[in-house]
């Protein structure tokens, strides 16, 4: 295999620093120690689909990952002591706990057994069999770790019903309390605010006339201490809602990416830029949280303390003042249908936008190639005008609103001191409570002012909250109210009965009532012309499509009793279109093989050709490839995505179209290491090419989504020239898709002896 040019050149990356050696906190891994607490609380989660779904490295956790882990699966997680166990009775509610014990070697999974009186534990790690003697077990404190585990209380019986498992409020729920520490801090800052006021109107009304500077210097001396005050108290307020914004950021942002990476394929609506437009969206929601805006819309309820005071102040100088605040509501009001429609369509042209810009960037070698850029300029510039046209819309509203807050800002005040002036001329009040009213009126209608920005804001937030809670909706493979009998190892055994799919968006269907088995260690090879289904049997296999009809069986289990994770565990993948990662040869190989060795790497490097380019260069399997494996030859790429699917050595290998990028050397090397390697695997061999059928023993024919013909491999070559044997894989076919077994084949019919002339 030819080693590329630019493979050697671009492909190489700067190194990182070195980090520091990591140190394993505990012995045992997180999936299985997460699978025997699940299971315990009777909601069984498999391994499979901790290591497949968690971001938890599996070797080097933390007992705080270990509570996140299990939080996020809907359990309630809280510290315990070794008290606890010792002295079982001081528990509360300990038919619904289970403890888990965390040393460094090995842990106990526990729950009570009221017909003993006493703890009943499995192990992990270093523990084979529970401890009689607890106190034994347990004598040094200081050497474990208790954690008390629980399932998530009904939701009807939560403080806010559906609140705490909402993808999205639960966020907000679970910083409840810094989001009301903020409040009171802004109540206390609204408060503060009033002293401002009140100063300039005793300082009018009787420092002035008596001539009181010693009185002034205290009030001065007072107000600079509540100015320090007010202005720890906002840092505080700003700071609390920093720490509960960042939260909120992070597990929300965790979410919907863990949404998105366990979908069903059969909820993938619109493009892949479409669907990272709607990601995208999950910014708007972000700034809000981190952004000034939140401030505005918590001090907006406090305008009322202004009003109020004003009112106790000046009496009807708030006359003025509420008048215009209900001006500017009114007008902001009937704006706003508007300005939401605009954000909706401003969504919808970002969606089209980002899908353009996406398929433009990933297709650009093609763009370049056809001379095709021209025609994607267009179709940018297109949506780029609408979404100009949109802003400007916005930006009228925007601008009428702003104006008339503006205008009614300055003509409150106007009115305030026209209004306390007729009260004062009538002795009501002095002059001081015009100077009052007037500072109090700017602070009461400020939130006001801002609502109109405060309110386009909220109309993008809308819109993005409905796109997520759209995605959010969709469903996924591991849903967590449905768990899953864990399985180990599988046998390797495949069985469609009587399969009919149909794509998503489509009306024909793909695979017709086929029916077929393979048994475990059998080698077979699926061919037919392209659109015959053979791919989409790989994919039903995989789980990653539910048969519309039928049952696709593994193990003799229907595959919608298994986990996904668990089923795609054991199965070995090389699909036609290779994808990979811009990280290192090894880490592409090893990808979702978590316990995977350097030998198990090396020696699926070797069988798969990786080898033969990456020892030729100075990193070797540490070599960092560009995204997507740009690097890298197409021949190269597949042999990674080969190396890949052999690394686990899966009871079942499903290999599609494995050598359709390499060249004919290349393909003769892998067939011929393929057949010496030493394989208990099921192989299911997806291609066209005849020149792999090699080392398959059987050969299963699909056309138009049916099988065609089934037979093994020599029946497959006599029947290229023999009609009989043709005909007798045309009837296994039809026996199979029947029920029956095919017949066994028939020997070729001797050739006729040849008269001694010719001989």
């Amino acid at each position: 295999m030819k080693v590329e040019p630019e493979m050697m050149m671009e492909g190489l990356q700067p190194e990182l620093p070195e980090e520091p050696p990591k140190v394993a906190l505990f012995d045992y891994p997180i999936a299985e120690l997460g699978a025997m607490v699940s299971g315990a609380l009777g909601q069984s989660i498999t391994p499979a689909e901790f290591r497949a779904l968690e971001p938890i490295d599996q070797v080097y956790w933390t007992s705080e990952e270990f509570v996140a882990v299990m939080s996020d699966h809907g359990f309630v997680v809280q510290e315990g002591q070794v008290f606890e166990i010792l002295h079982p009775g001081q528990v509360r509610s300990i038919r619904e706990i289970v403890l888990v014990a965390l040393a460094k070697e090995k842990a106990w999974v526990m729950s009570f057994d009221e017909s003993a009186n006493t703890w009943k534990g499995v192990g992990i790690g270093g523990s084979d069999r529970f401890p009689s003697d607890l106190d034994a077990e347990f004598i040094d404190p200081d050497r474990w770790q208790i954690f008390k585990c629980s399932r998530r209380t009904a939701e009807h019986l939560a403080v806010v019903p559906g609140i705490e498992a909402h993808w999205f409020w639960s966020t907000i729920w679970s910083n409840r309390d810094l989001y009301l520490q903020s409040g009171l801090a802004a109540l206390l800052t609204n408060i503060f605010a009033l002293g401002v006021s009140m100063f300039s109107m005793i300082v009018y009304n009787r420092v002035i006339p008596s001539n009181a500077m010693d009185s002034l210097l205290v009030l001065v001396s007072g107000m600079l201490l509540l100015m320090i005050v007010d202005y720890v108290v906002r840092t505080v307020r700003n700071s609390f809602l920093s720490v509960a914004g960042v939260d909120s950021d992070l597990s929300l942002a965790d979410k919907l990416f863990a949404q998105v990476l366990d979908l069903q394929y059969k909820s993938r609506n619109g493009t892949v830029g479409a669907l990272a437009n709607t990601l995208k969206e999950f910014e708007h929601i972000r700034e809000f949280f981190a952004s000034a805006t939140l401030v505005s819309l918590i001090d907006v309820p406090f305008a009322f303390i202004f009003l109020a005071a004003i009112y106790l102040v000046g009496g009807y100088m708030v006359v003025p003042v509420v008048i215009g605040i209900l001006v500017m509501l009114a007008v902001t009001m009937y704006i706003q249908p508007r300005m939401k429609a605009l954000a909706k369509h401003s969504f919808e042209d970002g969606q089209t936008k980002h899908s353009v810009m996406v398929e433009s960037l990933t297709g650009l070698e093609t763009l370049k190639l056809l001379g095709a850029g021209g025609f994607m300029r267009r179709r940018l510039r297109e949506v780029l005008e609408r979404q100009a046209d949109i802003s400007e819309q916005t930006k009228d509203g925007t601008h009428l609103s702003t104006n008339v807050a503006q205008t009614m800002q300055q003509m409150v005040q106007m009115s305030v001191v026209a209004t306390g002036a007729i009260l004062v001329a009538d002795g009501e009040f002095g002059f001081g409570a015009i100077i009052a009213a007037t500072i109090l009126s700017g602070k009461a209608i400020a939130p006001f002012a801002q609502l109109s920005q405060l309110l386009v804001r909220l109309n993008q937030i809308g819109v993005s909250y409905e796109a997520l809670r759209e995605l959010m909706a969709q469903p996924v493979e591991h849903p967590m109210e449905r768990s899953f009998l864990p399985r180990n190892q599988f046998k390797g055994s495949v069985e469609f009965k009587d399969v009919t799919f149909t794509y998503p968006g489509q009306q024909e269907p793909v695979l017709q009532s086929i029916s077929f088995k393979v048994d475990p260690g059998e080698r077979v090879a699926i061919l037919g012309h392209v659109g015959s289904g053979k791919t989409t049997i790989g994919r039903l296999i995989a789980g990653l499509y539910e048969a519309d009809s039928g049952m696709v069986l593994v193990d003799g289990v229907d595959i919608r009793q298994i986990a996904p994770s668990d089923l795609r565990e054991n199965l070995g993948i090389s699909t036609q279109d290779v994808w990979l990662m811009s990280t290192s040869i090894e880490e592409n190989i090893s990808l979702g093989a978590v316990d995977s060795t350097a030998e198990q790497v090396l020696w699926a490097g070797d069988l798969a050709g990786v080898s033969e380019f990456a020892n030729r260069h100075p990193d070797g399997y540490k070599l960092k490839l560009r995204e997507r494996g740009e690097s890298l030859s197409g021949g190269q790429r597949q042999a990674i995505s080969l190396a890949r699917a052999l690394v686990r050595k899966p009871p079942v290998l499903i290999l599609d179209e494995p050598t359709s990028s390499m060249d004919a050397r290349s393909e003769q090397t892998f067939v011929a290491r393929f057949q010496k390697a030493k394989f208990d695997s099921t192989l299911i061999l997806i291609t066209h090419r005849t020149s792999l059928l090699s080392f398959v023993d059987r050969v299963i024919i699909m056309e138009y989504g049916k099988i065609a013909g089934m037979g093994t491999t020599e029946q497959f070559q006599r029947a290229q020239t023999d009609r009989k044997a043709a005909a007798e894989i045309v009837k296994n076919a039809v026996s199979a898709q029947s029920g029956k077994a095919p017949a066994p084949p028939t020997k070729p019919d001797p050739e006729p002896a040849k008269p001694e002339s010719q001989a």
